[in-house]
């Protein structure tokens, strides 16, 4: 047994209805898309407030990470798990949900919360943990599919805000 399945087969264990409910309002909520578009309407308000370089470096790298994403799901094509909670229609491999969270949320925490910096972190932190336990609870994905997405997702927050430290 691999780790992805040995994941999978403990999160069925784990299952119950209220965990279900909360795990699919959450991917409902942090979906890729809306995380997408919750951005760009950040980075709208940004640029309104006159923060240009900050408004570009997010909006960039939102749109970045949603191209990376569908590239390596279409590169890869790695099928998801057969016994998912949720309909998925896209494939699995990296995880979307973990991806964008981390750049989102990370960001969002960088850029707003600066003198607040190290709570916000643990908030964030534990946010993007919590997304991609659900994923996984929900069987839509394999461990190393979040595994993968994290990692991405961290470079691209580690670029994004080297990139506005310079601006």
């Amino acid at each position: 047994m691999t780790i992805d399945t040995a994941t999978n087969a403990l999160m069925q264990q784990i299952q119950n209805p209220f965990l279900t409910s909360i795990s699919k309002l959450i991917a409902f909520i942090t979906d890729p898309i809306v995380l997408l578009i919750a951005a760009l309407i950040i980075a709208s308000y940004l640029y309104t407030k006159k923060q240009n370089k900050k408004a570009t470096i997010f909006a960039s790298a939102i749109i970045i990470t949603a191209i990376l994403i569908k590239l390596s799901k279409a590169i890869f094509q790695r099928a998801r798990p057969a016994n998912a909670l949720v309909q998925e229609l896209t494939q699995s491999f990296p995880s979307g949900h973990a991806t964008m969270a981390v750049i989102f949320f990370g960001l969002v925490a960088y850029m707003f919360a600066r003198k607040k910096y190290k709570p916000a972190t643990v908030i964030t932190t534990l946010i993007i943990l919590i997304i991609a336990f659900t994923r996984i609870y929900l069987n839509v994905h394999w461990l190393t599919d979040i595994i993968a997405g994290l990692a991405l997702g961290t470079a691209i927050l580690i670029l994004s805000i080297l990139a506005l430290k310079k601006s």
